[in-house]
């Protein structure tokens, strides 16, 4: 089973490596989350449609891809391998994430310096749809690593979708102090700020100690995830950056349109990726770029053009780049 906290959402995807940016059309994304079972299956009703919420709002997602597929229709293969890595939505628009063919990027950073993927679930195989790989250290990001993960679940022929069987894990508390408590909680008489506040008042607890400290720190649950189809990527071996976000701190607001004008001309600090300035992407920067952030935070105005929801590459060639990525990206 896969063995991970329920907020893990993932992306499997089929067939061999391909050349950088080449389309890989069979692959799924985790759209769904059902508890079915541990300390906090008492409170599934009410935990459901947040963690739901939390795939629909979108974010990074993290990704699989089964290497060495010789049967197209997923159902029977004998010697396959599965690589991990985190993965971008191309279109920073999570509204249409399951709409059966998005598209998303491998994340460089689940990549080693030749391209190939850090994290390789092994030995593997498929039989009559039943994917059953590993064992491998699956990492989640912020420190959490689930050692020895075996990964398993039922793939429909031709891929269209993916289910999993009962997951047992454990969600740190932390991740309950992040997300607020839902109505009517959040209100008068409640008042409570967090889902663990909420959690505490209906009696559920946390029940596992993840660190061996003695301390519960972690509510124990079994969950299912359903899948769906979509499409990825590789990385192209450009920089990544956001257009608009001249000062590089994840977003486009007044200071960036400031950064930009003081440049152009008081001598101000010049931006480290020229691509996020050119906001027209005609290829310069110049008054021209300002007006486009200005006109778009005040008067309604187009914004930048792509990559401007999200991180992405530079998809038009000209004079102008980035050195490295912006540490925003």
């Amino acid at each position: 089973m896969i063995r991970f906290p329920a907020l893990f959402v993932l992306i499997l995807l089929t067939g061999t490596a391909l050349s950088a940016g080449e389309p890989i059309e069979t692959a799924f994304v985790a759209s769904g989350v059902e508890i079915v079972g541990g300390e906090l299956g008492s409170v599934a009703d009410l935990l459901n449609p947040v963690l739901q919420g939390q795939f629909d709002t979108g974010g990074i997602r993290n990704l699989l891809e089964v290497q060495n597929l010789d049967d197209l229709s997923m159902q029977n293969d004998p010697e396959v391998a599965v690589a991990a890595f985190p993965g971008l939505d191309q279109d920073g628009d999570p509204g249409n994430d399951f709409d059966g063919n998005n598209l998303f990027q491998v994340d460089p950073l689940g990549l080693n310096d030749d391209g190939q993927p850090l994290t390789v679930f092994t030995p593997g195989s498929i039989t009559n749809g039943l994917l059953i790989a590993g064992p491998a250290d699956l990492d989640l990001g912020g420190g959490l690593v689930i050692p020895g993960t075996i990964l398993e679940g039922t793939i429909a022929v031709g891929g269209s979708s993916l289910i999993t069987p009962a997951i047992a894990a454990a969600i740190p508390v932390a991740v309950f102090d992040a997300i607020p408590a839902p109505a009517p909680f959040d209100g008068f008489p409640f008042n409570y700020d967090t889902l663990t506040q909420v959690l505490g008042f209906l009696g559920v607890n946390a029940d596992v100690d993840t660190d061996g400290d003695g301390v519960m720190d972690a509510f124990s649950v079994e969950f299912v995830l359903a899948f769906v189809s979509c499409q990825i990527i590789y990385p192209s071996g450009d920089p990544l950056f956001l257009r608009g976000d001249i000062n590089d701190d994840g977003t486009m607001d007044l200071s960036d349109g400031i950064s930009l004008l003081s440049y152009l001309f008081t001598s101000g600090t010049e931006p480290g990726c020229f691509d996020g300035g050119d906001t027209n992407d005609d290829g310069t920067l110049n008054l021209a770029d300002a007006i486009v952030i200005l006109s778009h935070l005040f008067t309604g105005g187009p914004p930048p053009m792509d990559p401007y929801n999200g991180c992405g590459i530079d998809p038009t060639a000209d004079s102008i780049d980035c050195a490295t990525s912006p540490g925003s990206c």
